[in-house]
């Protein structure tokens, strides 16, 4: 993790150094697994945090082909499982070892990004419950406009079968 990443972390967050450099290497842990996953949540494999904090998860995409749609732009229903995916895992820096489930996602396409764009998505987490967790999430163009807006509402399941290695729930 490079320094200007370590300051932005420890200035953002009530983690300290140690604990923010151990959440981003799980992070980036966690995002390199998907690879290796047979579920649908392969499809943030490419994306690479650069800064957790239990108030945020900074996080960096190159679009590639299998991102974009027919105009050669970024998809919107990959957006989406983007929004899914990373604010759950900004939600997960905070909530370990619990389950959880989407109650309301809604997600905004202001601009288009073209296939080669390199983006930033930052997923900040707004407030956690003990049932539910709030949080919002903007992807920026390489010139810092904000292209896709989304939020997601999460609920927390404390009683949750556990998941798999494999990412696979394990059944009754």
């Amino acid at each position: 993790m490079s320094t200007a990443n370590i300051e932005e972390a420890t200035t953002s967050c009530s983690l300290r150094p140690k604990e923010q450099d151990a959440e981003l290497a799980r992070a980036i842990g966690e995002f390199e697994h998907l690879s290796t996953v047979d579920n649908f949540n392969r499809v943030a494999c490419k994306v690479r945090p650069i800064s957790a904090s239990a108030e945020k998860l900074l996080c960096e995409l190159t679009i590639e082909a299998e991102h974009v749609n027919t105009k050669g732009t970024l998809h919107g229903g990959f957006s989406a499982s983007l929004v899914d995916i990373i604010t759950a895992r900004a939600i997960g820096v905070t909530v370990k070892d619990k389950g959880m489930a989407s109650v309301e996602i809604a997600v905004s396409y202001l601009l288009p990004v073209k296939m080669g764009d390199r983006i930033e998505i930052e997923a900040r987490v707004l407030k956690i419950g003990r049932n539910l967790a709030f949080t919002d999430i903007e992807f920026r163009r390489p010139d810092g406009k904000v292209a896709v807006k989304g939020k997601h509402t999460v609920a927390i399941l404390p009683n949750d079968p556990p998941v798999t290695a494999t990412g696979r729930v394990v059944q009754f």
